[in-house]
């Protein structure tokens, strides 16, 4: 379907929703969706501890949605997101034109997880503009979302990024690659 369910605890919903709804417009914008808080099942069943939010659009839109809303909550309620990982990790898998798609995840420390980042999210950001994968960070969980060439691309991507803090990187390989050119830059 278009519909993606996410259980947000009742403490993080102003958080989520922001001033005048404001973080939810934001996040409709960056990822085509549709969202907004609802009721779901019979009248007077309403959990004190959560509310539903639905968000509708395509698969690919509604998990980058999902993923920076999970972010914003554990930002706020350090540890949530342990307790949805299973409905998260496995939701809409290989419910795309290809058939592969899916999420990894990476853990991180804290040094490696402001490196990842970057300033105002930057490096963040260039790593999923660059792999074509959703790149979202919860909590110290790096997540990768897409077709499972993007996934692999992002996580390839990741590992460079590191690397290189230890000196020069040679990709083998790199002449049969789709996304690699290759600038000789005199000395």
């Amino acid at each position: 379907g278009d519909l993606t369910l996410l259980r947000v605890p009742q403490e993080a919903v102003g958080f989520v929703t922001g001033r005048a709804g404001n973080f939810l417009r934001t996040i409709e914008e960056e990822w085509g969706v549709l969202m907004f808080f609802c009721e779901v099942g019979s009248k007077g069943s309403r959990s004190k501890d959560f509310e539903k939010l639905a968000i509708f659009g395509s698969v690919r839109g509604r998990r980058g949605a999902e993923l920076k809303v999970l972010s914003a909550v554990e930002t706020k309620m350090p540890g949530n997101f342990k307790q949805c990982w299973d409905d998260v990790i496995d939701r809409d898998k290989s419910k795309d034109e290809t058939g592969t798609w899916g999420t990894d995840t990476m853990t991180f420390q804290d040094d490696e997880l402001s490196y990842a980042l970057g300033k105002q999210g930057g490096t963040r950001k260039k790593l999923e503009r660059s792999s074509q994968c959703i790149v979202q960070y919860v909590g110290h969980s790096a997540v990768f979302s897409g077709t499972k060439s993007e996934r692999k691309r992002a996580r390839e991507y990741m590992k460079w990024l590191f690397a290189q803090l230890e000196g020069p990187l040679f990709i083998e390989g790199w002449q049969d690659r789709e996304d690699c050119t290759v600038v000789n830059v005199p000395q």
